[in-house]
C-alpha cells in the first residue's frame, strides 16, 4: 500500500467517523416513548393480565391462608408394586448365526430391552466372536454379564 493510498483510507475513516458523530450529538434523545399508565393497562390487557397493588396481594394471600384449612396428612397407601415378569427361554444358537442375530432375537423374546446395548458390551469386552453355535437357559433377570458368561463359555 502507498501512502496515497494510506493517506485517502485515513481521511475516508475520519469522515466517516465525522458523519456518524453529528447524527449521534444532533438525534432527538427522547425516541422512546414514555412509560405511562395507560401504556400499561394497554399492554396488559392485550397479553390478558391484570396488575394489582401490593396491598391487594397482600389480603389475598393472607385470605388464601386463613381459608385454606390445615389438612390432616393421611398416611398414603403405596400401590402394591408390579412384579416384573421374568421372562425364560432356550436360546439355540445355530452356525452360522451373527452375534447381531443372537442379540436381536435375546431383545424380541424380551430377555434384554436393548439389543445394540448388549452387542455392544460384547464388543467391549471382545466375546463378540466368542459365541458358541449351541442351546442356552437365559432369563430377563440375568445381567448383560451373566448372559455373555452363558452363550460364550463351555
Amino acid at each position: 500500500m502507498t501512502s496515497k493510498n494510506l493517506r485517502g483510507f485515513s481521511a475516508g475513516i475520519i469522515l466517516s467517523t465525522g458523519i456518524l458523530a453529528g447524527f449521534y450529538y444532533t438525534a432527538d434523545a427522547d425516541q422512546t416513548s414514555e412509560l405511562t399508565e395507560e401504556s400499561v393497562a394497554q399492554y396488559l390487557s392485550e397479553k390478558g393480565e391484570l396488575a394489582i397493588s401490593k396491598e391487594e396481594y397482600s389480603s389475598l394471600k393472607d385470605t388464601e391462608t386463613v381459608a385454606a384449612p390445615v389438612a390432616k396428612e393421611e398416611p398414603k397407601t403405596v400401590p402394591p408394586k408390579e412384579e416384573e415378569k421374568v421372562y425364560q427361554m432356550t436360546l439355540t444358537i445355530t452356525q452360522g448365526m451373527s452375534t447381531g442375530e443372537v442379540c436381536d432375537l435375546l431383545q424380541k423374546e424380551n430377555i434384554i430391552k436393548n439389543s445394540d446395548e448388549f452387542l455392544k458390551y460384547l464388543r467391549t469386552n471382545n466375546l463378540e466372536g466368542a459365541v458358541r453355535a449351541e442351546s442356552h437357559q437365559v432369563n430377563s433377570k440375568m445381567s448383560f454379564d451373566e448372559i455373555a458368561k452363558e452363550i460364550t463359555s463351555s
